[in-house]
């Protein structure tokens, strides 16, 4: 168990006992900017005009301004910010008195996102070098995806490949980095299994109020996992209006899919909630594929006074689907199936005064995982395309299954400080605890235990309103392989200023990444535990150019990046006559591309919005001696060399329309059967959408994913859905 330094608990304590400091004198203006959502931004360039000309400066933490010894008069209040208009005039009077000004920003025809997961707090992405997309409330409901991988897909510099329909397996890649080489949090909270590993198969979009993709190493703020990126997906908040929503939603369409949706947000006497279930059930159209879940998500909040808040949030997943195998290549496996139950609970305790916030966190996510198989169905030889494999492969029952139990708990404080007016100083430390029991229920189990401790520090740094810098490391000590310090550093500036504003951004970083518990603690003879093991690590370089155009109508944005992968870990076997294995930093691969973004509104009813992945991936050094597709010099495995996505939505008061085109070409796989197949074709999916409103709280939706009724593969051997059709009735009502 680590404990926390002097240092670091006397820094805890000065925080919580030191007042901020409130400027003096007279003709003082202070107030709060927000978004129309209720967020509030931090760190956002602000210009006031009036008596003495004009005034440049930034909101601090929680979004709060203020601004001292004005000479009396009349002033104006505006945004240097692309993507944002104010809601208002932005006209206040100062005089002797204290003046007051709360404002919210409204979004732009192209609207500017604001996000977490970058900075660990509300920041404009305008002001971030960092690569990043937000997909927001209004773009994952119009979206009318039927899982989180279905949306992620459209996502530059990402790319997902799901063993078929809803709720199987899916790994999900960040700039070419393995699927374990993202941190991924719910609502802050890790999730993560020991060692990265994350499945999204049965992630639904289901109580979303946006979801973050960072792209680029940020080990300097999260510690482990961060390799590739950093995945937040924020659960519902109730909106800033007063009064209590219901809202509900019954979905049928082919394969036998049935979702049933209610849920309840509100706010009253200073709290707030968002409460939602869901139940879903499809047969996925292959033999022994049947999906079913619930799901749960809920957030809470509660004022504690002027300056203080409290949030809690909670989310669930308990389901089982059916596992047949590489249907594709020969006879399913008509009984094996895999249970999951994830839970993961959230609270956050945070107090501003002036240019001073901070807060403690806590943070619990568990997986119940079980794989059945308790029938032996027998050989069979797989066979594709005409080719038939030298030999049949048999199945391996297994009546007690094989269970992956394990949890993480997480603590952390956080400190945030405006200096002057150029600095934002973020100072955070983080305990992390994880734990598991996995192996074959009734023998012997891999129980371990492993802590992470994380000090970190950040400056976001402001130069007028034109340049950007973020300067940040984190000093991580883990239970498997020591401490190390893990540096970032991002640039973002503003050539031109604007609506049509120019803006280059950069970014470099390390990411560091622990072992997974097989690998540091393995008890099996043929799979033993390394416990002097390295973290596996990254180097992430990128360097971006984006323009608004068009009265700020049209954003295009196009970057290029290198990652690189190094001390990744392998198995290798020690002895070949007794076939002792262990594990080993053995391989090292690079991935390097280009990712251009469009996103237009040449009209207030309509939006356009493309996105192209074009990467270079490649295995440079290769610990895996079995297989030819892991050898050096070889493409990393489903992980396309080209990826892009055309999506155009119209919408009015009373109706909405929308298509999306995914376009992914060929890319490295194997059948893993020894049929010799290690490419994958590449496929083209169209996805539609409709709404209507028929009133009285009722709309009417349609979707069909894979319209065109494509075969294709995003794993080898497993079929994707064919045409998908869904429609739903939805209600909503608020008092």
């Amino acid at each position: 168990m680590h404990r926390i330094p002097p240092a670091g608990a006397l820094l805890a304590l000065l925080a919580f006992s030191t007042p901020a400091a409130l400027a003096d004198g007279p003709g003082r203006l202070t107030g709060t900017i927000r978004t129309s959502d209720g967020l509030t931004v931090s760190h956002l360039p602000l210009v006031l005009d009036g008596p003495g000309g004009a005034r440049q400066f930034l909101t601090g933490p929680e979004g709060r301004y203020q601004l001292a010894s004005l000479t009396p008069g009349d002033y104006q209040l505006s945004v240097a910010t692309p993507g944002f208009e104010l809601q208002g005039q932005g006209h206040v009077a100062v005089g002797a008195e204290d003046a007051r000004l709360d404002l919210v920003l409204r979004p732009a025809a192209v609207r500017e996102q604001v996000l977490v997961a970058a900075t660990r707090s509300e920041a404009p992405l305008s002001t971030l070098g960092a690569s990043a997309s937000v997909l927001d409330a209004q773009r994952i409901d119009g979206r009318q995806a039927s899982s989180l991988v279905t949306l992620l897909q459209d996502t530059p510099g990402l790319s997902a490949a799901r063993a078929g329909g809803v709720g199987l397996q899916a790994s999900t890649f960040v700039r070419g980095g393995d699927s374990r080489f993202v941190r991924l949090l719910v609502d802050g909270v890790p999730v993560n299994q020991p060692g990265g590993s994350f499945d999204l198969g049965s992630a639904l979009p289901f109580e979303l109020a946006q979801v973050e993709i960072v792209r680029g190493a940020a080990s300097s703020l999260y510690g482990t996992d961060a390799l590739a990126g950093v995945i937040n997906v924020v659960t519902r908040r109730a909106g800033p209006e007063s009064g209590t929503e219901l809202r509900a939603e019954a979905e049928g369409g082919s394969f036998d899919w049935q979702r049933l949706q209610a849920a309840t947000s509100g706010r009253a006497q200073g709290g707030d909630w968002n409460l939602g279930l869901q139940r879903l059930t499809t047969d996925n159209e292959q033999p022994n594929s049947a999906f079913e879940q619930w799901s749960g998500a809920a957030s809470l909040g509660a004022a504690l006074g002027e300056r203080t808040q409290l949030r809690a949030v909670l989310r669930f997943e308990d389901g089982s689907v059916g596992t047949p195998g590489p249907t594709a290549f020969g006879r399913p496996d008509l009984d094996a199936s895999f249970e999951r139950q994830d839970f993961t609970l959230g609270g956050r305790l945070r107090q501003s005064r002036g240019a001073f916030a901070h807060g403690l966190s806590a943070g619990w996510a568990s997986t119940r995982q079980l794989s059945l198989n308790p029938l032996d169905s027998g050989s069979y030889v797989p066979s594709y395309g005409g080719v038939s494999a030298p030999f049949a492969l048999s199945d391996f029952p297994d009546p007690a299954g094989f269970q992956n139990q394990t949890a993480r708990l997480s603590l952390g404080y956080q400190a945030e400080w405006q200096a002057d007016a150029r600095h934002l100083l973020s100072l955070g430390a983080e305990l992390e605890r994880e734990s598991g029991e996995i192996g074959t229920p009734g023998q012997e189990l891999l129980s371990p235990r492993r802590d992470n401790l994380g000090l970190y520090a950040q400056d976001r740094l402001a130069f007028g309103t034109r340049a950007f810098l973020t300067l940040g490391a984190r000093l991580e000590s883990n239970d498997s392989y020591g401490t190390r310090l893990v540096p970032r550093a991002a640039l973002a500036l503003r050539l031109r200023e604007g609506q049509d504003a120019t803006t280059l951004r950069a970014s470099a970083g390390a990411g560091i990444k622990e072992p997974n518990f097989f690998e540091s603690y393995g008890i099996s003879f043929y799979a033993r535990g390394n416990p002097d093991l390295l973290p596996e690590r990254s180097r992430t370089f990128d360097l971006g150019l984006e323009q608004r155009l068009l009265e700020g109508r049209l954003r295009a944005g196009a970057t290029l990046f290198h990652h690189l992968y190094y001390d990744q870990i392998a198995y290798f076997v020690k002895d070949y006559a007794t076939f002792e294995g262990s594990y080993a930093n053995l391989g090292r691969s690079r991935a390097r591309g280009l990712e251009l973004e469009l996103e237009a509104a040449p009209v207030a009813q309509l939006e356009l919005r493309a996105a192209y992945t074009l990467l270079d991936g490649e295995i440079l050094e290769s610990g895996n001696a079995f297989d030819p597709i892991y050898a050096a010099g070889q493409p990393l495995l489903r992980r396309p060399r080209h990826q892009g996505s055309l999506t155009a939505g119209w919408r009015s008061a009373r109706a909405a329309l929308g298509a999306t085109l995914l376009l992914v070409g060929e890319r490295a796989d194997s059948d893993f059967s020894a049929l010799g197949l290690t490419s994958n074709v590449g496929y083209a999916r169209l996805d539609l959408r409709g709404r209507l409103v028929l009133g009285r709280g009722l709309e009417l939706l349609a979707a069909a994913e894979n319209a065109l009724d494509r075969e294709y593969m995003e794993v080898l051997g497993y079929p994707a859905l064919g045409r998908a059709v869904r429609v739903a009735l939805r209600y909503g009502s608020r008092d």
